[in-house]
């Protein structure tokens, strides 16, 4: 029996309103080209240029994030008010397209709502680099960050920290918080707690992809692109990301795999007309049988990639202030 969508299901008006805008300015999206990545991520950066103007007045300067064998671009964006907090942020666009440049906008709204500093990463992409480089990238990133708190939070060893990101860096920052966790270093521990990496204070997830499965009750009934992401299009970063199919049950990979009883304070967002939406549900629902007080805020007429409509979009506005607003007390609270 093939499931549809419910009569309701129709897009909140002002997202209607800000897609009609963009296609308006550059036509209508292209299809992700697995053999031009460098084309689609041209593409996509012109229409999130669209996005990232005006907004919040901070500070944002440009960070070299040195790691072994590479060093990776990433951008500081520190809020005008006294800031508490650092936040690794890790960019959607399917582990294949984007940047922190792409979701600078999005970055400095979180860093004035939560009134803490926000680290935008510029990990390696798909398909050049597939799994597991990109995650490598935001666990040694993590690290670093760590291990230079005093450097880059006004001479605070010990600020606390977080991490989060949203569609496929989602899926990278819960594989980095998993990996944190394992060192067994408690959250907000300082430089001098010892040779593991601290856990972060929170995790936040935007319209995360959690987990491998194209086949859940979302992917069925909003998959065929109408509201913008489509199955096809998942099922070809995927496939850039991560060639053989058969890893893709590794929990490095699908969160919603792995041993979750070390994950602090995670915030879901999900937008109800998301394709990945059920990935966020499951996430949530296993982490409260972990005994985890996770939190999920849905805004059942959102599409993927709302969060960056800020500048005309009243529910990204919310869904960036209950954002700032877990950060600022996840991070009251280390």
């Amino acid at each position: 029996m093939t499931e549809t969508p419910a009569p309701a299901a129709t897009l909140d008006p002002e997202i209607a309103a800000a897609l009609a805008a963009e296609a308006q300015r550059f036509g209508p999206p292209l299809a992700l080209l697995p053999h031009d990545p460098a084309g689609a991520r041209r593409h996509y950066a012109e229409r999130r240029a669209m996005w990232n103007e005006g907004g919040p007045a901070v500070s944002v300067r440009l960070l070299a994030v040195p790691l072994p064998g590479r060093r990776l671009e990433a951008l500081l964006v520190e809020p005008p008010r006294p800031a508490r907090g650092l936040l690794l942020w890790l960019h959607g666009g399917g582990w294949v397209l984007g940047s922190p440049y792409t979701h600078e906008r999005l970055m400095r709204a979180i860093a004035v709502a939560a009134g803490c500093r926000v680290i935008g990463l510029g990990y390696r992409k798909a398909p050049e680099h597939p799994f597991p480089l990109p995650l490598e990238d935001a666990i040694e990133g993590w690290a670093w960050i760590a291990a230079n708190r005093a450097g880059l939070c006004a001479g605070n060893a010990d600020e606390p920290m977080a991490i989060g990101g949203d569609s496929a860096g989602a899926n990278l920052a819960f594989g980095a918080a998993l990996a944190a966790a394992a060192t067994g270093v408690g959250a907000g521990a300082g430089a001098g707690a010892g040779a593991g990496v601290p856990q972060p204070d929170a995790v936040i997830s935007g319209y995360g992809v959690l987990g491998a499965d194209l086949d859940t009750p979302a992917y069925r009934t909003l998959g065929d692109g109408r509201f913008g992401l489509s199955r096809a299009s998942m099922a070809t970063y995927w496939d850039l990301y991560c060639p053989d199919a058969a890893r893709r049950a590794d929990p490095r990979e699908a969160p919603n795999r792995a041993a979750l009883g070390a994950i602090r304070r995670p915030l879901l967002v999900v937008a109800g007309l998301d394709p990945l939406r059920d990935d966020s549900r499951q996430m949530h629902a296993r982490l409260l049988a972990h005994g985890i007080a996770s939190a999920l805020v849905e805004y059942p007429r959102a599409n993927h990639g709302f969060l960056q409509l800020s500048a005309a979009v009243g529910a990204a506005r919310d869904a960036i202030a209950r954002i700032g607003a877990h950060l600022a007390h996840a991070f009251a609270q280390a």
